[in-house]
């Protein structure tokens, strides 16, 4: 498929208020199924880097993180590393990247991404209370689903409803309200 027409029409998903998101989700459009599978080698390839990258320099949970792992229901919290880093990691891939920005996942607010049992915080928000715990349920997502599945069904919410309204990121923003 043709990059801008892929675009066009993951983008006419995205902002048609009058489609029902969770229907396209539930059965998503042939366009789109491979509009992902032909960026899955790239997506792959950026978040498996990203957490290899995460955990060979980041930081092991301490005692009271394990704690809030196990709340958010990760399975191996051991694994988890926390790198903290003055700027956040983005595609390299031209055309990722293009989507990154436009979906909302890639700017300069975004605070922290977990990649499987990496999570890169950035340094400005390392005391957000909730910063932590979100990205942890992440992380028990990467464990249900497999780190490559979970990029596949990251991508096609992204498409569909966008970073902020992505069922990934909603129940990440739930499980974590209390402590905002």
């Amino acid at each position: 498929m043709n990059k801008k027409v892929f675009t066009l029409c993951l983008g006419l998903l995205v902002l048609a208020g009058c489609v029902n998101r969770d229907e396209i989700y539930a059965n998503p459009p042939q366009e789109l199924i491979d509009g992902v599978n032909k960026l899955m080698p790239a997506a792959s390839e950026f978040v498996h880097d990203a957490q290899k990258e995460a955990l060979k320099n980041g930081q092991p949970l301490t005692d009271a993180q394990i704690v809030i792992a196990k709340e958010m229901g990760v399975q191996h919290p051991e694994k988890v590393r926390v790198y903290y880093v003055d700027k956040l990691p983005e595609p390299t891939d031209p055309e990722l990247l293009e989507i990154a920005k436009r979906v909302g996942y890639t700017n300069p607010n975004i605070a922290g991404y977990a990649y499987g049992y990496g999570i890169w915080i950035h340094h400005r928000y390392k005391n957000q209370r909730d910063l932590l715990p979100h990205e942890l349920v992440h992380v028990k997502q990467a464990e249900e689903l497999g780190l490559t599945e979970q990029t596949r069904q990251y991508l096609i919410q992204m498409f569909i409803y966008g970073y902020y309204n992505a069922p990934m990121e909603k129940e990440a923003r739930q499980a974590t309200a209390h402590l905002l």
